[in-house]
């Protein structure tokens, strides 16, 4: 066999190099590109740690997730309404929900309390309580924080209190159908006696003291602005 036989019975194998410059390169891409993706999530990290929420330690007891409704440990009133009302049987076909609401209501107040009793001045217990056109003039917590920078009128204080004690009553009459007198006046007076440590509570905290906004004093409620040019004209009454 010639030398040219031999050579072609030869496999041919292709082989490709790349320079030694274009290999660098793309080990220098991939390491910077495991940097970033390692700063990426040190610092995704560091963010979520960041928005967890702190744990506190105190004596007052969780608000959620210890009965229902909330914060009844902080009234002993509410304790006992929350009792009669479960236990006695609806007498009317708005039963059911009379009784939701009026629980709803009392976990409520109690939690207003137990906010405006706390030190801390931070609206916490009422934070999440929820709102209702039938009982509320604004979110319970929106007032609480008005009590605590005293920047709530009493004529909002006082309309708030009413609809909530207006409320309450007629909610807890239809709940009381089917008790005896005697029961019945037992309970109404209960609810009084709770309606009155709430008001004498906020009454206390909300209207004592000078309102401060943003750090600084200034008035309860915004006043009317009479120019001084105006000042010495009379009354109108409606006449030319």
């Amino acid at each position: 066999m010639s030398y040219m036989d031999r050579l072609r019975r030869i496999p041919y194998v292709a082989t490709t190099t790349q320079p030694a410059g274009l290999q660098a390169s793309m080990v220098s891409i991939l390491v910077v590109s495991i940097l970033i993706a390692l700063i990426g999530g040190f610092i995704g990290y560091q963010l979520w740690i960041g928005y967890r929420p702190m744990s506190r330690e105190g004596f007052g007891g969780p608000v959620k997730g210890s009965g229902s409704p909330d914060c009844l440990r902080s009234s002993t009133e509410a304790a006992q309404l929350y009792d009669i009302v479960n236990s006695t049987e609806p007498g009317t076909e708005t039963g059911p929900d009379d009784l939701r609401e009026f629980n709803v209501l009392i976990g409520k107040l109690a939690c207003f309390k137990r906010d405006l009793l706390s030190s801390s001045g931070i609206v916490e217990a009422t934070r999440k309580q929820p709102f209702s056109t039938s009982h509320d003039m604004e979110a319970i917590a929106e007032t609480t924080a008005r009590c605590f920078a005293k920047t709530i009128p009493d004529r909002d204080l006082r309309l708030s209190l009413e609809k909530w004690k207006t409320r309450g009553n007629l909610l807890l009459k239809r709940l009381c159908v089917n008790m005896n007198d005697t029961r019945y006046k037992e309970t109404m007076a209960l609810f009084k006696g709770f309606m009155s440590d709430i008001s004498s509570l906020a009454t206390n905290v909300c209207l004592n003291g000078d309102a401060v906004i943003a750090g600084k004093p200034g008035p309860r409620m915004v006043d009317g602005y009479e120019p001084t040019n105006i000042s010495n004209l009379s009354e109108y009454k409606g006449y030319y």
